[in-house]
């Protein structure tokens, strides 16, 4: 009698192809804080609700100057005050004035180069230039980053921490993700045991595929909903 033959093995690519096509997308939309975001999937684009950065900006610490009055090295400039992130100053910069001014805070108006403070020495209220400045130089532009209603980010994104920064200074505290798939692990075998219990099934395989694909199913976003054996029926 000859002997039984087995059933071809299945190839990789109709087995994708069959549970590809046996999935259906998932529609369920969730509106979730930042904080619980991070590895899920955009479900929507998100528009910059302002602009960044909302004024022109002083990208290092020093003084605000107008550049016309910084042509040259030992130009003397008279201090008139300071502008801070968040607390700006609120007069305007005029001949041969200067602003006190650091990192982030906003240009005061007048102002049109920053001279930072390792080409200066002052003495009292007056301030020396010991380089020249030209326009603009130091300063980050208002919406630079980008502007108010411009798309940040596009729908089908998985979210990594630096996608969270961007949402958070597009002021978004919250974002619709998609929900995650439910996905059930199951291992075949009658001769697998779990991991931790092989001595007391002597012969026994360890499962030890099963916890990776555990994890790689978290890691891809998916939730774990059971986890299980199948015993092997006769061919």
């Amino acid at each position: 009698m000859s002997p039984k033959k087995s059933s071809p093995l299945m190839p990789e690519e109709e087995g994708r192809a069959r549970i590809l096509a046996a999935l259906k997308p998932i529609e369920t939309v969730e509106e979730l804080p930042l904080s619980q975001v991070r590895g899920r999937v955009l479900a929507r684009p998100v528009e910059a609700r302002r602009t960044q950065p909302p004024a022109d900006m002083s990208a290092m610490d020093g003084y605000a100057v107008r550049a016309k009055d910084v042509r040259a090295a030992g130009a003397r400039l008279r201090l008139i005050g300071e502008s801070a992130a968040g607390h700006p100053f609120a007069g305007i910069v005029g001949a041969g004035e200067t602003v006190r001014i650091f990192t982030g805070a906003e240009i005061p108006e007048g102002a049109d180069a920053i001279l930072i403070q390792e080409n200066t020495e002052r003495d009292g209220d007056t301030v020396v230039a010991s380089a020249p400045v030209e326009t603009g130089r130091h300063i980050r532009r208002r919406g630079h980053d980008f502007r108010e209603k411009e798309i940040v980010l596009e729908a089908g994104v998985r979210l990594a921490p630096r996608h969270l920064a961007l949402a958070a200074a597009a002021d978004h505290g919250a974002l619709a993700v998609t929900a995650r798939p439910r996905i059930a692990l199951f291992a075949t075998g009658d001769e697998l045991v779990a991991a931790g219990t092989a001595d007391a099934h002597p012969g026994a395989i360890v499962d030890s595929n099963g916890p990776a694909l555990a994890a790689l199913i978290e890691a891809a976003g998916g939730r774990l909903v059971h986890r299980g054996r199948l015993k092997d029926t006769p061919a």
